[in-house]
C-alpha cells in the first residue's frame, strides 16, 4: 500500500537515491539489472527515485516508463518509499502519475516542463494539474532552467499533496529565501548531491539526493552520519576527499552527470550498461580518468583493475 501524503513527507530524510535505467548493448531495458540495482538502493537509501535525470526519463517511451517504475516498486516491496519521476507534458505526466498510484508507488517527482519560459500563472497550472491527477504526495524539482519565484512557490505550497522540493539549482541566496517562505510547509531537499549537503544541512535541511550512492554507498552513509550528528566540518572534509574527483568528472562535459554514474557502476561491478541517445559513450581518456579515480578509492571490481 502506498504511503499517505503526510507519511511520505516524514520519510524525506537521509539519502534520496536516484537510480539509473540499465540498458542492454542493443539499448533495450535490462529488467534483471533494474531489479538488482533497485534492491541495492533500497539497502542504502531512505527513498528510491527511478526515472529522473539519472534514470534517463527523457530517453524512454511512456510504455517503458510505466514498466520501469512498476518493476522498481515491485522489487523494493515497501522496504523504502519509491518516488517516481514524471514529466513530458501535462496529459502524459497525469497519466504517469495515475499509473504510479495504481501500481503502488509512494509519490511522484514532477520534472519541469520542457517550455520553462512560461509565466508563473502557466507554471502554476502545470504543476497543479499534475498534482491533482493523483492522491500521491508530489515533489517539485527546481533546476538551473526552472526556478520557482517566491510567489509561485507559496501558491504551490498550498496544494495539499505537494509535500517537498528538490533543489538542484544550488543558489544558496535563492534557497534561503525559499526556505523562509515555505520551509514550514514543504520539505526542502538538497538536490545537488553530497558536494553541497553540509551547507544545506547547516540551514536545517534533512536530506540530500545522490547518484553516487549507486556505486559508493559507504562514503555516502558516512557523510550522512556526520551531517546528522552536526559534524558539518567532518562531512565537508569527507566530501572533499572522496567525492570531489567524481563531481569534477560529472561537470566536465554535458551529459556526464548521468554518464559518469553509469560507467562508475559498471566499473564497480554494478550492471548499468550503456546510455541511450542523446547521451553518448564516454571517451577513452575520460573513461581512464574515471577508472583511476575509482581505483584510488578502492572501489573497482577485480576485473577492472586489470584493464
Amino acid at each position: 500500500m502506498s504511503l499517505g501524503i503526510g507519511e511520505l513527507k516524514s520519510t524525506l530524510k537521509g539519502i534520496i537515491g536516484f537510480g539509473v535505467t540499465p540498458f542492454h548493448k542493443d539499448l533495450s531495458v535490462n529488467v534483471d539489472a533494474l531489479r538488482q540495482n533497485a534492491s541495492f538502493l533500497a539497502k542504502h537509501c531512505e527513498v528510491v527515485v527511478p526515472l529522473a535525470g539519472n534514470g534517463e526519463i527523457y530517453s524512454v517511451s511512456p510504455e517503458e516508463h510505466k514498466m520501469i517504475a512498476r518493476t522498481v516498486v515491485e522489487e523494493v516491496q515497501g522496504r523504502k518509499p519509491v518516488v517516481v519521476g514524471i514529466g513530458y507534458s501535462v496529459p502524459i505526466a497525469c497519466e504517469m502519475a495515475q499509473a504510479a498510484e495504481a501500481y503502488g508507488a509512494d509519490g511522484v517527482l514532477i520534472l519541469p516542463p520542457y517550455f520553462t519560459s512560461a509565466n508563473d500563472d502557466g507554471l502554476f497550472d502545470y504543476y497543479r494539474s499534475i498534482a491533482r491527477a493523483t492522491k500521491l504526495g508530489a515533489l517539485l524539482f527546481q533546476t538551473h532552467a526552472m526556478n520557482f519565484s517566491i510567489s509561485l512557490l507559496r501558491r504551490l505550497a498550498e496544494i495539499p499533496n505537494i509535500v517537498g522540493m528538490k533543489d538542484e539549482h544550488g543558489d544558496m541566496h535563492q534557497f534561503v529565501r525559499q526556505w523562509g517562505a515555505v520551509g514550514d510547509r514543504l520539505e526542502l531537499l538538497c538536490g545537488v548531491g553530497e558536494i553541497l549537503a553540509p551547507s544545506y544541512f547547516a540551514l536545517g535541511v534533512k536530506a540530500f539526493t545522490s547518484g553516487l550512492v549507486n556505486f559508493m554507498p559507504e562514503t555516502c552513509r558516512r557523510i550522512l552520519k556526520h551531517l546528522q550528528e552536526g559534524k558539518l566540518e567532518s562531512a565537508a572534509r569527507l566530501v572533499e576527499k572522496e567525492t570531489i574527483p567524481i563531481f569534477n568528472l560529472r561537470k566536465k562535459r554535458p551529459g556526464y552527470v548521468t554518464l559518469i554514474v553509469k560507467e562508475a557502476m559498471n566499473l564497480c561491478g554494478m550492471n548499468a550498461g550503456p546510455v541511450r541517445p542523446p547521451l553518448a559513450p564516454l571517451p577513452a581518456n575520460d573513461f581512464e580518468e574515471l577508472r583511476n579515480v575509482l581505483a584510488s578509492l578502492g572501489l573497482l571490481k577485480r576485473e577492472a583493475l586489470k584493464l
